[in-house]
């Protein structure tokens, strides 16, 4: 029996577009992790970083992310390129202190919730300049926060407990 093509696997040998090391990627630019650096594309990121300040599925915008990896860092998001991305897709997490918190737009404003928390906020800018956690603004403690991502669907809610791997 013949084997029919798949065009979500990674079938396609293409550069990294932030190290330049060989990797595969999906009929569409998809890639999963670069095995040098660890970066993922999706076909679109320059127009990405042009368009919304951000890059998909990573966060951090491309040009960015090229300085990080020279330096010997690791990829990680600002507060702006956090905004941006909720901007875009409307649903994100973060995890601070060992604690998951979503952030997610709604018809009445912008969400910050975890297992014990519930925050509302009028809008984008309401949100990015008043949300605290026990009392401390998300924008002074942001260097402490761990994998800001766009939301996943995860199965139940204990496969939050934990960050993904950065």
């Amino acid at each position: 029996m013949e084997k029919k093509h798949n065009h979500m696997e990674y079938n396609n040998v293409t550069k990294c577009e932030v190290c330049g090391n060989l990797t595969f990627a999906d009929d569409y630019g998809n890639t999963d992790k670069c095995p040098n650096c660890g970066w993922m594309q999706d076909g679109g990121n320059e127009l990405m970083e042009k368009w919304h300040g951000i890059s998909y599925p990573m966060l951090v915008p491309l040009s960015r992310a090229r300085e990080q990896y020279k330096k010997g860092q690791k990829f990680k998001a600002t507060f702006e390129d956090f905004i941006n991305g909720l901007n875009w897709y409307k649903e994100m997490l973060f995890w601070y202190n060992n604690k998951y918190y979503a952030v997610r737009y709604r018809d009445t404003g912008i969400f910050l919730k975890s297992r014990n928390t519930e925050q509302i906020y009028k809008s984008v800018d309401d949100f990015a300049n008043n949300a605290d956690i026990n009392g401390r603004l998300l924008k002074d403690i942001w260097n402490e926060v761990v994998h800001p991502c766009f939301m996943f669907c995860a199965a139940s809610e204990s496969d939050y407990d934990y960050p993904p791997e950065d």
